[in-house]
């Protein structure tokens, strides 16, 4: 592969705790904080606008998204921490001329902030979020024009990721996929072409 694409929340970071956190805050701003899930890991990864309908179902409103975006721009890395062994594994496959590109669901703004703030926005060729391209995961979408814009061809590349948004994206683009056990791991029907048990696996891949 010449091209690693990575999700972010639940493939290069946990994130669980400080997206409670927001949560949490706007839940309290809102004046719902009964509302508030046991299990916020389980909801992970559609995005703040897919979280906010899950917990809030009919009382969602539009614009709870900017209550959460504001109150995480704040409070983006208080718990969160790049996965063990994810940073050397990122750093091997720059040095091997790989390139890297994350396509998160999250908000463009605060994956980048996220990733600076955690000292490896550097090592990534390409950043895009949610909000980036017309559509999101697990539409084809952020996997295809990511890809045009790094000038390489789906078949060079692999998406990885930890739920079934992520095999989707990639399959649909073209790509081969990845599944990273150590995430917040959410399958259904969708079978990776490779499990990775470790971070150091993705190196078989390089």
């Amino acid at each position: 592969m010449r091209v690693f694409l990575f999700d972010l929340d639940g493939t290069i970071i946990d994130s669980a705790e400080d997206i409670a956190l927001s949560l949490k805050l706007t839940l309290e701003e809102i004046g719902i904080p009964e509302r508030m899930p046991k299990d916020v890991r389980s909801l992970i990864g559609g995005g703040v606008r897919t979280l906010l309908e899950k917990v809030l179902g009919e009382e969602f409103k539009e614009e709870y998204v900017e209550v959460f975006r504001r109150h995480y721009l704040k409070n983006p890395v208080v718990y969160t921490k790049v996965y063990p062994g994810v940073e050397g594994i990122l750093r091997e496959l720059k040095r091997r001329g790989k390139k890297l590109c994350v396509v998160s669901n999250k908000l463009e703004d605060l994956s980048k902030e996220i990733l600076r703030r955690l000292n490896i926005a550097h090592l990534f060729d390409l950043i895009v979020g949610g909000d980036t391209f017309p559509e999101k995961k697990p539409s084809p979408v952020p996997v295809l024009r990511s890809l045009e814009i790094l000038g390489e061809e789906p078949s060079e590349a692999v998406m990885v990721g930890d739920t079934e948004a992520d095999l989707l994206a990639g399959k649909k683009a073209g790509t081969k996929t990845a599944i990273a056990l150590w995430g917040y791991v959410r399958l259904d029907s969708e079978k990776p072409d490779f499990f990775l048990k470790r971070p150091e696996d993705l190196l078989s891949l390089a």
